[in-house]
């Protein structure tokens, strides 16, 4: 089968118009993408254009961010973020899903697949565990507090994005900021995210939810990443004992950019052990 490319489509949830990328292969398992915090859906374009051939990879801008509809203050919980995955899943018809979350993306994905056990077929969180520490939340309040940058051009903003990130190759971050940023009134380029966003990431323990999932459930950590500890992952592993937990050498936080061909093929032998 030749490699898909993308459709893109909206779709209402509640008073939100969302936006999503579609890559066809209809009949396919479903894999649904969600991206990480002030992302956008085209962040895993290398990664779905592969996963195509074999699935129907289908990412959402997840509200306030890319081309969806920006909720407002108070509107940017884990719950809202994926009663909008509910949505889409609805208005695409989509059954039997493999729910892949990163950071922010991955917490909603765990909602998702705890709410939906008739739907979720499989489970995968990109390095991000169940707990977000008061000091995170407090490091994204601050953040929100001193303003979003902006810049000239797009080649500022894909060395803005990079931040330290030595790993991640250089056109990743081009093309990331070729959708993440629009042009502004003043002629600058800014971030197409609702900064009220960072509002919304206050402190939690998801738990509850991690007791409720019951599709197979893979954990992938970043061995030069810190966020999900040794603590979090010990407690994963009493509530899910047959979770499967691969940490990825040489990959920071977000792996899918830092070790894409790793990446692929643990998501790809993860599925497979579950026939999807």
């Amino acid at each position: 089968m030749s490699q898909q490319t993308f459709a893109e489509g909206y779709f209402r949830s509640g008073q939100l118009t969302l936006h999503y990328l579609d890559w066809g292969n209809d009949g396919a398992t479903p894999l649904v993408l969600l991206h990480h915090v002030n992302s956008q859906a085209h962040t895993w374009d290398a990664f779905a254009r592969r996963m195509s051939v074999d699935y129907r990879v289908v990412a959402l801008d997840m509200r306030g961010h890319g081309d969806s509809d920006w909720a407002g203050e108070g509107n940017y919980t884990t719950e809202q973020y994926s009663s909008d995955v509910a949505a889409l899943v609805e208005h695409l018809g989509l059954e039997g899903i493999a729910v892949l979350g990163g950071s922010l993306g991955g917490r909603v994905a765990l909602v998702y697949a705890a709410q939906h056990p008739e739907l979720a077929a499989a489970l995968i969180m990109e390095d991000v565990g169940a707990v977000r520490p008061p000091t995170i939340s407090q490091g994204h309040t601050d953040r929100m507090a001193a303003g979003d940058p902006e810049f000239d051009t797009v080649e500022e903003w894909a060395d803005q994005l990079r931040g330290q990130n030595v790993r991640t190759p250089t056109e990743y971050y081009i093309h990331n900021a070729n959708y993440a940023t629009k042009r502004l009134p003043n002629g600058r380029l800014g971030l197409k995210r609702d900064p009220m966003i960072q509002r919304g990431m206050v402190a939690l323990e998801l738990w509850n939810y991690v007791e409720e999932v019951r599709a197979p459930f893979m954990l992938l950590i970043g061995s030069e990443s810190t966020i999900v500890d040794e603590d979090q992952q010990q407690r994963f592993r009493q509530i899910v004992p047959d979770i499967s937990m691969v940490t990825v050498q040489d990959a920071g936080h977000v792996i899918v950019h830092d070790k894409l061909d790793e990446f692929e093929s643990t998501v790809r032998s993860f599925l497979k052990t579950h026939s999807l």
